[in-house]
This record gives C-alpha cells, sequence and structure tokens, in this order.
C-alpha cells in the first residue's frame, strides 16, 4: 500500500491578508495594539498621502534639475503651453495652479530672469501683467516634458493601468472635496442653492457643537429655487440622496441626472441641526432657470 504524503501545505490566507505591508501599515496596526480605542483609519490615508509625497518629489525633481529648472518652474511652463492659445493673465496662472498671487509672482519673475517667460501689461488691468512662455522657454518644455512623463510613469510601475485608474480617480475625488466650489456649479445653477462638502461640513458643525456628521452642508438657498421649494434651508446638512451618501457636489449632481432619467424627485435625507429629516426635492427640467435672490 502506498504510504499517505504527509500534509505539508498550507492554506493561502484570503487576498486581503496578502496586501503588502507598507511602513504606514505597521504604524497603524501599532496603533490598534496600543489604543484600540483611538480611530486611526483615516491616517492610513493621510500619512500614506505624505510619505508617497516626500518619496516621489525628490525623484522627480532629478528630471527637472537636468535641465537647470524645479517642479514649480515646470509647472509654470506647461500651464502656459497648455493655454497657448489663451490670453493668460498673472490672476488667471495663479488659480490654474491654486497659488497665491505672490507666489506666482515670484515664479514668474524666475522663469522671465532666465529667459523661459515673458510678461506684458495686462489691456484688461492696468494693475495686472499676461504671461507667455518664450521660444526658449517653449524648447525647454518640449525636451524636458518627455523625460517627465517617463519618470512619472516608472513611479508607478508597481500599480497595474487598472489600479492606476482607480487610485486616480479616488484622489480626484477626494481633492474635489477640498477645493473650493467653482463659480458656475451646477448644483448651485439650478437647485438655487449653494453647498460646501463634507470636509467643511464637518468642521463647521463640530465649531457649533453638533454632531460632525458627513454630508453636504447648505451655505445658501435661494428663496425662488427649488431647493426652497422643497424645504431646505440654509444650516442643513444633505446625508443622502435617494439612500446613496452624499459627500461632493458632484455625488448630488448624479443624483439630478437619475431623477431625470427615472421621472422622480430625489429623496433626500437631511440632518437639521441633529434632527433627521427626509425630504422630495424635484430640480427643474433641462434648461428651465431658476431665480438668482
Amino acid at each position: 500500500m502506498t504510504p499517505r504524503r504527509a500534509q505539508t501545505f498550507h492554506r493561502l490566507p484570503r487576498a486581503r491578508e496578502l496586501s503588502a505591508e507598507d511602513s504606514i501599515a505597521r504604524v497603524i496596526a501599532g496603533w490598534h495594539a496600543a489604543r484600540p480605542d483611538l480611530s486611526v483609519e483615516a491616517v492610513a490615508v493621510t500619512a500614506r498621502l505624505a510619505r508617497v509625497q516626500a518619496l516621489a518629489a525628490p525623484r522627480l525633481e532629478t528630471v527637472f534639475a537636468r535641465f537647470g529648472i524645479r517642479g514649480a518652474d515646470f509647472a509654470v511652463l506647461a500651464t502656459l503651453v497648455r493655454l497657448a492659445d489663451e490670453s493668460v493673465s498673472q490672476r488667471r496662472l495663479a488659480s490654474e495652479l491654486g497659488l497665491s498671487a505672490g507666489t506666482i509672482s515670484l515664479r514668474v519673475d524666475r522663469l522671465v530672469a532666465k529667459g523661459f517667460a515673458e510678461r506684458h501689461p495686462d489691456p484688461d488691468d492696468r494693475r495686472g501683467a499676461v504671461i507667455a512662455i518664450s521660444a526658449r522657454g517653449r524648447e525647454l518644455f518640449e525636451a524636458c516634458a518627455p523625460e517627465h512623463l517617463a519618470n512619472a510613469q516608472e513611479l508607478l510601475a508597481g500599480l497595474r493601468e487598472d489600479e492606476r485608474e482607480e487610485l486616480g480617480r479616488l484622489l480626484g475625488k477626494l481633492l474635489y472635496t477640498l477645493e473650493d466650489s467653482e463659480p458656475d456649479d451646477v448644483v448651485a445653477a439650478e437647485l438655487g442653492m449653494v453647498v460646501d462638502g463634507a470636509p467643511v461640513a464637518l468642521e463647521r458643525r463640530r465649531a457649533v457643537g453638533l454632531p460632525p456628521l458627513p454630508g453636504l452642508l447648505v451655505r445658501h438657498v435661494d428663496p425662488a429655487g427649488p431647493a426652497a421649494a422643497s424645504g431646505i434651508r440654509p444650516g442643513d446638512l444633505l446625508t443622502a440622496a435617494d439612500r446613496r451618501p452624499l459627500r461632493t457636489r458632484h455625488d448630488l449632481e448624479l443624483a439630478l441626472i437619475r431623477s431625470r432619467v427615472r421621472r422622480r424627485a430625489v429623496a433626500l435625507e437631511i440632518t437639521r441641526g441633529a434632527e433627521p429629516l427626509r425630504l422630495a426635492l424635484r430640480p427643474p427640467s433641462p434648461g428651465h432657470g431658476v431665480g438668482t435672490g
């Protein structure tokens, strides 16, 4: 009789348990062990963002240094190339890059001094300036851009293409919740209300002693708009639409689109102070404006 084989193999752990353990994972595990009463899950994201930035930034700067510039300089040149068909004021440049007027002025000064950019008086603003990339600056950009993009690809080599897309999508959503709303906010235009994203909502509710619940905080309501007609008031917290959590203005925009497809009102869950409420929000048909009072 053939002897039985010894059972020497081990069952593989589940895929979730096979995830790579980076330095932050060890930090999180340490906190769970030392202080299980603390909720440190958010640090798993914020600490990793900071660590990735600290590790990636020097590698990105290596390429720029070979061309005698910094990453901050390249960002300005890339923006000028992207907007080459437009008249780019210094104020517009600051807005595109999310920088203060003083910071963008220093960056432009540096590029002008090196001959990579040109500054001209703004015909629409006597105190402003129009910025354009010079021939030398464009030559530098065309030489540097391919190496920079290849370097960025190498930094992401540890992720599959679908993982890169998903990471980019999630980071974009996070950034969207932290950035200020645009003047042409769809929610404001269609519903007659202005809302702040989840991070601002948490901060403002905590500041007045209310439970720090995630959602969209209503900052302004047009008395003649659909939001007011539905019973929404300034200070309300919109927490869900058709049972889907609301964290960004984009979430609410999607709810509006779905409501039109289904031809029914949006079922909103809101919190007024500490009291949960339900309201039916019926957005106007496309092209039907609202008041601006």
